[in-house]
């Protein structure tokens, strides 16, 4: 298939409208060219896939078998829309333990992942009209989330120039009397910043002084490379806690490796959890009980899996940073979660743009990223690439995009067919 048949099949890259999350499109780009070359009879590179967002390790076997067992042996009834005491009991160990502050099992909500969570606090809080601030970049499933909330996003620029740290002065800059709540999200997706004590105590002021919810996503609370994890609760007295303008958001998906089970928990004060579990109970009634003992036994089980994982991320990322700075291409250095934005703008401030550049990767080298664009306006000129892949497909399509970068901008030829 030459250039222009892609052109006529999939419209011209420049022209390519990707709807979010551009994650799926991209990937099914890819997929179509590999399958057009194996219908030629012709065979493409194998397909490099650093766009994904999501452990590439399996489940470890003790939370497998756990969820098996209840399967054996219990009987598989409604349970209550907080999820059962016996996990919440241990999830207010975890937090006591990881997250720095105490609360009791009336404080937790078990939700449908941190996504699920996140809707349901919306639900919970949000009235139709109500401004939310927004980090820009941030997590492009937010702002569905919010539509569906009939909230209306406010963004505030995240600093690529100080590893994507936010400043309070821009945040001052867009609060109004409508302004409901603020949304933080540390660890960082897409950018890997971890906020330090100092900017976590922060923007918990600036909440407070503006008498807003905080919404806190701390569902990479657990993939932190240097520093440390704050959780604003920790900061926070047991009364200021229970006054019920906090709410922090976790998830198992990402430090069990536990994406698919489709488990997380919301943690507020008492009254508000309250109103979380009503939203829960009208949407989905309750988590299945395997999937309960199964998050059980992740927390109760060895922990060398999570370290082990962090561990291998850690090396990752310490390799995508030593070849970005072999290609000139560093920028900063992610502390935590699994993702390092990439900055593909030309040597002499030319722009593709990272929609365009994704495309013309894809075509030029069969590698598939993340578009800065989806995650926000100040990540335009960046890619967003993964860590959760081997050493050696990072190795190569770090390689990949430093050298296409670094080209003049241009209409790409498709990969040639291996023989």
């Amino acid at each position: 298939m030459d250039r222009e048949q892609i052109y006529m099949k999939f419209g011209k890259p420049e022209l390519h409208q990707l709807p979010v999350p551009d994650i799926v499109s991209l990937g099914a780009y890819a997929d179509q060219l590999q399958r057009e070359a194996e219908a030629r009879g012709e065979r493409l590179p194998p397909p490099i896939r650093l766009q994904i967002g999501e452990p590439n390790f399996r489940t470890p076997e003790h939370i497998r078998q756990a969820a098996i067992d209840s399967i054996a042996s219990e009987v598989q009834t409604y349970g209550p829309a907080s999820g059962w005491p016996w996990l919440r009991e241990l999830l207010a160990e975890k937090i006591a333990r990881v997250n720095g502050y105490t609360v009791g099992p009336e404080n937790i909500a078990i939700s449908m992942g941190g996504t699920g969570g996140i809707l349901a606090s919306l639900l919970a809080t949000i009235n139709p009209g109500d401004e939310v601030l927004i980090s820009d970049p941030c997590w492009p499933i937010y702002l569905p989330q919010l539509q569906i909330a009939g909230a209306v996003p406010v963004t505030y620029p995240l600093d690529p120039a100080n590893e994507w740290l936010p400043v309070i002065e821009q945040l001052e800059q867009r609060v109004t009397p409508r302004t409901r709540m603020l949304m933080i999200n540390s660890p960082g997706n897409p950018t890997g910043a971890v906020f330090p004590r100092r900017v976590m105590a922060e923007l918990l002021a600036f909440a407070q002084r503006h008498d807003l919810y905080l919404l806190s996503d701390e569902c990479y609370d657990q993939i932190i490379f240097e520093g440390e994890h704050v959780s604003p609760a920790s900061l926070l007295s047991r009364q200021e806690f229970e006054d019920g303008r906090f709410i922090g958001i976790y998830t198992f998906s990402k430090t069990y490796a536990m994406t698919g089970w489709r488990i997380g928990y919301v943690v507020a004060g008492t009254r508000l959890t309250k109103t979380i579990v009503d939203v829960l109970n009208a949407n989905l009634t309750n988590i299945s009980t395997p999937v309960q003992r199964a998050a059980a036994a992740a927390l109760t089980g060895p922990q060398d899996c999570v370290v082990e994982m962090r561990e291998s991320y850690r090396r990752r990322r310490d390799l995508v940073v030593e070849q970005l700075k072999e290609f000139g291409r560093y920028s900063y250095t992610p502390h935590g979660a699994f993702y390092t934005l990439i900055n593909v703008s030309g040597r002499h401030g030319e722009s593709r743009g990272g929609r365009q550049f994704a495309l013309d990767l894809i075509t030029a080298s069969n590698v598939t990223v993340t578009p800065g664009q989806g995650f926000g306006s100040v990540s335009d000129e960046y890619v967003r690439i993964s860590l959760a892949a081997t050493e050696e497909e990072l190795i190569m399509g770090v390689k990949a995009i430093c050298q296409l970068a670094d080209r003049p901008s241009s209409p790409i030829s498709p990969p040639s067919p291996s023989p």
